[in-house]
């Protein structure tokens, strides 16, 4: 597919003009303050909120609509399966007009097959279009392609050169500790754990919440404990490990509660690491005199 298939039709605007309609009538829910809500998602007002975010004078709006709305946009989806199409058409309008978070997200969602059909091919165009406009995101999404092979075989030196340069361009926690992963694993370059550990606590500092601290602690904790510490003379530190496990758990938890069910098994590995690590520091205890 070349760019020109990403455009949005004469169908999209008028699927979207249609659905984004104001309706000025008064809200009964203005009328009884008092009455209790429906917790039913109103199909026909997202709807509208959708289209509205699509045709909006900002052409990233409507993908940050759909980012901050995603339980909403499951619950649509549950109620009435086209509304993918609505969807489609929004990003597709958003491409339209230069938009590269919706050429991100749409990637995303072709990657990760949560809304439409899972594509990776379709992933890798629209990831690289987003880079070609600017987006630092995607460059990082680009290297996943690249080094899980997921358009063929695995090309270990493109995904390290993705990480990189996002990770020069930006301060960016993702690109921080994916390229640490490649240190750790001899991927393109030298097997290097200083400078994997380097990397690391770079995405670490970069972390701005639980969540995004979760990725970069659960791989320091592991080689704090792990037996590479004293091969790569690396100071072993199971108090620290316990503590970056601990946020990992959480960090996790809360992804997976959002959907990323593939961290289960990151999940099960810092709740295992706790216990080492835990089971360390007490060897540690025992033998202090008090």
């Amino acid at each position: 597919m070349g760019a020109g298939d990403w455009t949005a039709d004469v169908d999209d605007f008028k699927r979207l003009a249609a659905l984004a309609k104001v309706d000025f009538s008064i809200n009964e829910k203005d009328e009884a303050p008092d009455e209790e809500e429906d917790p039913t998602l109103d199909l026909d007002a997202f709807l509208e909120d959708l289209a509205k975010a699509a045709i909006s004078p900002d052409p990233d709006e409507f993908a940050e609509f759909v980012a901050t709305s995603r339980d909403d946009v499951f619950e649509a989806l549950a109620q009435d399966p086209s509304v993918a199409d609505v969807l489609l058409a929004g990003y597709r309008l958003g491409i339209t007009f230069g938009s590269d978070a919706c050429m991100n997200a749409l990637g995303a969602h072709y990657y990760l097959g949560d809304i439409f059909e899972q594509n990776f091919t379709k992933a890798k165009e629209l990831y690289q279009m987003a880079v070609d406009h600017g987006n630092l995101q995607s460059l990082v999404n680009l290297g996943y392609i690249y080094e899980y092979g997921r358009t063929g075989k695995p090309d270990f030196q493109k995904a390290y050169e993705c990480y990189s340069l996002a990770a020069a361009l930006a301060p960016s926690f993702e690109a921080a500790y994916k390229l640490g992963d490649m240190y750790a694993r001899g991927k393109a370059v030298d097997r290097d754990m200083h400078r994997a550990l380097m990397l690391w606590e770079r995405s670490l500092e970069l972390s701005q919440d639980v969540v995004e601290r979760a990725q970069p602690a659960i791989r320091i904790a592991q080689l704090l404990v792990g037996p590479e510490c004293g091969t790569w003379g690396i100071d072993a530190d199971p108090l620290r490990a316990l503590k970056l496990f601990q946020d990992a758990e959480v960090g996790l938890r809360i992804d997976i509660a959002d959907g990323q069910y593939y961290y289960k098994k990151r999940l099960r590995e810092a709740i295992e690491g706790q216990e080492v690590a835990r089971s360390l520091v007490e060897e540690e205890d025992s033998d202090l005199d008090f």
